[in-house]
């Protein structure tokens, strides 16, 4: 009678840990199921954004306030050793022109990483995101650049307001987006650095805008801008050619 004791014990417990490993089976995670991310910057070849642009730019001596509209088309891909790169073609035009012109302005390069999204940028390379998305996180976007050694953790890039919807140029809503801060630090006294681009699911880059102000220290407090600058970079329209 004991043998056949063990023999149900032994056979309910192995009957036991298979239904456990079914279970856990069952609610592991499927890796397409994680949320990476890549769709907030979409890497096609034909893809482009057309964007309007409003420079302000401020010197002692001047004062410069120019608007005009840019393109950035991904005009093809190429191997570099096993990983895959596109070069960007980026087209400006005052926006009184009708016509763009036959020969980009600059030439820039992407490519995406199983967690990073590097981006070349008149020769020098940024970490522009980093997967899997996430609210909060934090990185050294100028790693890859020669301004990588003095970043200090303070003016670390950081993701926020993640799958947050915005509303853009003509009452457009965009529903996913993602805010990536360059820099957020202001003192009323010397300078204002807030620079921050915004990503859209399905679309990519759609926004920055980058204030950099260096205050008149002969009248401090005042916040009488010295130099500086003013950029305002929002999508216009999208598509594929």
């Amino acid at each position: 009678m004991k043998k056949y004791i063990d023999f149900f014990v032994l056979s309910c417990t192995v009957l036991a840990l298979l239904a456990c490993l079914h279970s856990c089976k069952l609610q592991s995670i499927d890796p397409e199921d994680v949320d990476l991310g890549y769709d907030y910057y979409p890497l096609e070849v034909g893809r482009y954004v057309i964007y309007d642009e409003h420079d302000i730019i401020y010197d002692p001596a001047s004062f410069t306030d120019t608007t005009y509209h840019v393109k950035e088309i991904i005009h093809d891909s190429f191997l570099e050793g096993t990983e895959e790169k596109f070069t960007v073609y980026r087209f400006a035009k005052k926006t009184t022109e009708s016509d763009w012109p036959l020969q980009p302005d600059s030439v820039w390069t992407v490519a995406r990483t199983a967690n990073q999204l590097l981006r070349t940028e008149s020769n020098f390379q940024y970490i522009k995101l980093v997967f899997p998305v996430k609210e909060g996180k934090t990185w050294n976007g100028n790693a890859k650049n020669t301004a990588g050694d003095i970043t200090s953790s303070d003016k670390f890039y950081k993701m926020t307001d993640l799958n947050k919807p915005y509303t853009g140029i003509n009452g457009v809503v965009y529903p996913y987006t993602l805010k990536m801060t360059i820099a957020n630090q202001s003192d009323p006294i010397v300078s204002k650095d807030i620079r921050y681009d915004l990503y859209a699911r399905g679309i990519g880059f759609i926004k920055k805008d980058y204030t950099v102000y260096y205050y008149d220290q002969a009248h401090p407090g005042s916040q009488i801008i010295d130099y500086g600058s003013r950029k305002i970079m929002e999508i216009m329209s999208y598509g594929k050619e």
